[in-house]
């Protein structure tokens, strides 16, 4: 006669499990690495063995099998994405952090307000004294004078104006907007949270990448804008006009590099924004006053020029065209070496 069993024999197949893992991948990830699905509420695993014996153990036995491979069966998509791909989404991040928000948005109209304002008056009337000066007084010049005669090499004025502005703002204005980079993630908590799901480098140099493109659009724009006001005053010069505003914008992309991977290595050290942008200012005052004096007195240092960020700017300001990318040797190596230094201190600095 057969032995009969306690429960029927229908209960040993394996029952539907009803998964919920695509709205809960943190569980997803947990049972994949071999520790077992437990939905919320239930009891542990050992208190488990501990409340059911015989026939009902080997019952929960057979479903726990069951479920692991229901679990097994489903395909795994990776949690993290490449290093590039991180990279981009966390420059995605800063990018809306400065166009979709509140603080970001009034910036942005800030600096809209202002570069109108020199737009419009400085730059505008400052071109048209050139303008009438080139037809009244050819062989004297009063811009040459005051020490700017490197704007008369510009074929069209108001490009040689925009870039002896633009190379006085946008280095300063890179100090300001690359100061935050990590230090306030790292004063609120928030860091340790983003780090745990991504990288100590991918978030050094996704926020780098970030600002970067941030400036990239603004140094866009102001050139944009002095073309069309170029424009405005003769549409002949569109074809003569856009070779300048190639030339202005690469280089000026190139003059802020050095600056904002300052600002990084400066922000993975420091607690605020405001203490990054201090010693920004405080590293760039002294350094090139120590370096120049060591170089005043002993010509052999005067390589040591190279670790000052914005050292080229002075010499840039007296070329004009293709010309000013004989230097773009310049901020590209300090830029690799601020930006090693700063993955540097990152590293090890505590989050």
């Amino acid at each position: 006669m057969k032995e009969r069993l306690p429960f029927k024999k229908s209960s040993y197949l394996p029952q539907p499990i009803p998964l919920s893992f695509k709205t809960l991948p943190a569980q997803k990830i947990r049972d994949t690495m071999g520790l077992g699905y437990r939905p919320p509420g239930a009891q542990s695993l050992k208190a488990s063995r501990r409340s059911v014996s015989g026939p009902c153990r080997r019952k929960q036995t057979l479903l726990s099998i069951a479920r692991r491979r229901c679990i097994t069966q489903e395909k795994v998509t990776p949690m993290h994405p490449g290093f590039f791909s991180h990279i981009l989404l966390i420059s995605q991040f800063e990018l809306k952090r400065s166009f979709a928000t509140r603080s970001g948005l009034l910036s942005i109209v800030t600096f809209a307000v202002v570069w109108c304002v020199i737009l419009f008056y400085p730059l505008r009337f400052s071109a048209e004294l050139l303008m009438q000066e080139k037809g009244l007084m050819p062989g004297f010049s009063f811009v040459g004078a005051i020490g700017f005669g490197s704007i008369q090499q510009w074929p069209i004025p108001e490009f040689g104006l925009f870039w002896h502005f633009a190379l006085l703002i946008f280095p300063l204005l890179s100090i300001m907007l690359a100061a935050d980079q990590t230090c306030s993630d790292r004063e609120r908590g928030t860091l340790r949270f983003i780090v745990a799901r991504s990288s100590r480098d991918r978030v050094f140099f996704g926020r780098f990448v970030g600002v970067i493109v941030i400036q990239t659009l603004l140094i866009s724009a102001t050139a944009s804008s002095t073309l069309a006001l170029v424009l405005y005053r003769d549409a002949a010069l569109f074809s003569s006009a856009l070779p300048d505003l190639l030339v202005v914008t690469v280089n000026l992309i190139l003059a802020v590099l050095p600056f904002t991977a300052m600002m990084a290595a400066l922000s993975a050290t420091v607690k605020s924004a405001r203490q990054a942008t201090v010693w920004a200012i405080l590293i760039w005052i002294f350094l090139a006053g120590i370096i120049g004096g060591f170089a005043y007195y002993l010509p052999t240092l005067g390589f040591l020029k190279l670790l000052v960020p914005g050292y080229q700017l002075s010499a840039l300001a007296q070329l004009s065209g293709w010309q000013t990318l004989q230097l773009a040797y310049v901020p590209l190596l300090q830029s690799l070496i601020l930006l090693a230094l700063g993955r540097w201190i990152m590293a090890r600095q505590p989050l």
